[in-house]
């Protein structure tokens, strides 16, 4: 695998009113997706070669290979690692050495629709979507309980992307990357999903008026603002809890496809992408500071 270099580069970057620097962390990959940490150390996918990857150091190792899984979303579980496949329509738990140790599909047998990303309850649940075909109502949502298989808690999404359990476990918020939106639900005592509302529409102004952006995966920091990776938008977006908007930040990059907030709260790692030739992607590994610091 090919070394990193943490290089710092001062790139322009607005983040209300600010231009602090952005580091790239890792210029080599070609569709980085899943940035999660386990304890202090980086975990992340590269799509495109259906890759569980880790960062040592200054150098990227290899942890798993999925052929035909088009490895996406990561989650950290007691026994490693849930590896959403988004191409093969299932979840696999690995260990953090990459054995596999087991294939989980929905209790009706068949497949996910393009597995996508994960969040955990704190009743060693995992919420899961699928996120189906963009521009339908085909997305859903499933539900694995810490026994038994995962169950459909939700359908009727426009590409179901990003999920985020709220710090007090009431709350399930989900993008949906074909409208804009952050939808909330509220969790009831089984795992399910109950009264579902629309929490915020994600936009950016553009040419002196507001258009609409594609967000893409999410994750939640302690006071439960929501970070939200920008597939189409030029970076992530910071809401609150009751979807007003905290920060919008911008990136080098034509796309941003998912993040992490380190350990200590300070930094957040995004994954940028850009669109090469015949199809093919460029991709990097950004850190930037974190608007919502303490």
């Amino acid at each position: 695998m090919p070394a990193l270099r943490l290089l710092a580069s001062l790139l322009c970057l607005s983040m209300a009113g600010a231009a602090p620097a952005v580091e790239i962390v890792n210029r080599s990959l070609q569709f980085p997706e899943g940035t999660i940490f386990v304890g202090d150390t980086l975990y992340f996918v590269d799509y495109a070669a259906s890759n569980v990857l880790r960062l040592e150091g200054n150098t990227v190792r290899l942890v798993w290979h999925g052929e035909g899984c088009g490895a996406n979303g990561l989650l950290q579980v007691p026994e490693g690692l849930l590896v959403a496949c988004f191409d093969g329509g299932v979840v696999a738990r690995i260990s953090l050495a990459g054995k596999v140790l087991a294939t989980i599909r929905p209790d009706d047998g068949d497949g996910f629709a393009a597995t996508n990303d994960f969040a955990a309850d704190a009743k060693g649940g995992v919420y899961i979507t699928a996120s189906g075909a963009l521009g339908s109502d085909t997305g859903k949502l499933y539900y694995l309980g810490s026994e038994g298989p995962a169950h459909e808690v939700a359908h009727g999404l426009d590409f179901a992307n990003g999920v985020a359990v709220s710090p007090d476990g009431r709350l399930l918020y989900v993008t949906e990357t074909g409208t804009g939106h952050v939808l909330a639900f509220t969790i009831g005592a089984d795992g399910r999903l109950r009264e579902r509302r629309v929490l915020a529409t994600l936009t950016r102004e553009r040419d002196g008026r507001p258009e609409t952006t594609t967000p893409d995966s999410m994750r939640i920091d302690r006071h439960g603002n929501l970070f939200i990776a920008l597939y189409n938008g030029g970076g992530f977006d910071v809401i609150r809890p009751d979807g007003s908007l905290l920060a919008q930040v911008d990136l080098p990059g034509q796309h941003h496809t998912t993040l992490a907030i380190t350990p200590d709260g300070k930094s957040v790692i995004v994954s940028a992408v850009d669109d090469g030739p015949r199809g093919s992607y460029r991709g990097r590994l950004l850190r930037v500071a974190n608007p919502a610091a303490e």
